[in-house]
């Protein structure tokens, strides 16, 4: 059973010290070197029991287990073990929508998931058999024809790694041998504090959601907000039992993160609040499909919240995007 561990707490006055031409560059190698040793440990465990054949890497939404498991991937085929990438949203089943009393969609609940269809692949592969796994198109919430799709099989020294919000749910793992299959919960568990606590470690995944959002869902920073309870109920469901279930916990949280994130989601922010200001807000996105037509589930709590975390994020000191390097997994929200 995996467990959080001590929560990471940063100080503002802990973030100005890195502050300078010298110590910000260390700071930040530093922090990703960590991150990259934490992957390197789990690659050195499945190679010391060759008997796992799978890892199930779940944790809630904007964690980074898209690029944690890339880099999994290519540290055991570095080591010399081919290495699958199965990812759980391709298994949706999303028709029909079901939404809470306030409007917002379900995208987030093990209901979304096909679980018997995604266990029935996971355990041919590791049978070796050939399989055809689906794709699913989120433009148009339709699967890929499956006749399109090429069969594949997983090699007899290969591993097969499954990421996605619900990857731990007994419904997938209770299906498969434990001997053969290790589990991984991932997610950013820190805070940032000063005469108070500034940015929540729920927050640490707002702010990526923000900005992520923004660039791949034409999101404003307020259908973000508005849409967020929404992922805090799913995750207040399932994910204490899915870090039960792992066998390692991993922070992805970088400790300079909030000087990067921070800024970017404060200027998401302030633009939707000046259109709010300007009555020329657009309604929110996630709500589209729920009918009648509705634009926020509820605006005025968001407008609340989102006013006092942009106050709050002021206060973060500021370091430039450009520090990020190239495979941090905060480029998988920048």
């Amino acid at each position: 059973m995996a467990e959080l561990g001590q929560m990471i707490t940063l100080s503002v006055e802990d973030l100005e010290e890195q502050l300078g031409e010298s110590k910000l560059p260390r700071f930040v190698r530093d922090t990703e070197d960590a991150f990259y040793l934490r992957t390197k440990e789990i690659t050195g465990y499945l190679l010391a029991h060759p008997a796992v054949r799978a890892v199930l890497i779940s944790g809630p939404t904007s964690s980074g287990k898209t690029t944690f498991t890339d880099r999994l991937v290519a540290n055991l085929e570095s080591a010399g073990h081919p290495a699958m990438r199965m990812s759980l949203d391709d298994y949706y089943c999303v028709d029909p929508l079901h939404f809470d009393d306030e409007g917002r969609p379900d995208y987030e609940s093990l209901e979304t998931i096909d679980t018997a269809f995604a266990a029935q692949n996971i355990l041919s592969l590791l049978s070796g058999r050939k399989t055809v796994t689906p794709v699913f198109d989120f433009h148009t919430r339709t699967r890929v024809p499956k006749e399109s799709q090429p069969q594949v099989s997983l090699p007899p020294k290969g591993y097969l790694l499954v990421e996605g919000l619900h990857g731990l749910s007994d419904r997938i793992v209770g299906t498969l041998p434990r001997d053969q299959w290790i589990g991984i919960f991932i997610m950013p568990w820190g805070e940032v504090v000063s005469d108070r606590r500034l940015i929540e470690a729920s927050e640490i995944r707002m702010l990526r959601r923000i900005v992520r959002d923004s660039r791949n869902r034409g999101a404003h920073a307020l259908a973000t907000i508005d849409y967020w309870p929404m992922v805090e109920r799913s995750e207040a469901a399932a994910f204490p039992a899915y870090l039960k279930t792992a066998d390692f916990f991993v922070n992805s949280l970088l400790t300079y993160e909030s000087m990067v994130i921070a800024p970017l989601a404060l200027a998401k922010i302030r633009s939707a609040l000046e259109l709010y200001d300007k009555d020329a807000l657009p309604p929110s996105v996630f709500l589209k499909e729920f009918l009648p037509p509705k634009p926020f589930a509820n605006l005025e709590i968001a407008l609340r919240r989102a006013e006092r975390i942009a106050d709050d994020l002021s206060r973060i000191p500021r370091a430039p995007a450009g520090i990020v390097p190239p495979k941090s997994i905060l480029n998988e929200f920048l």
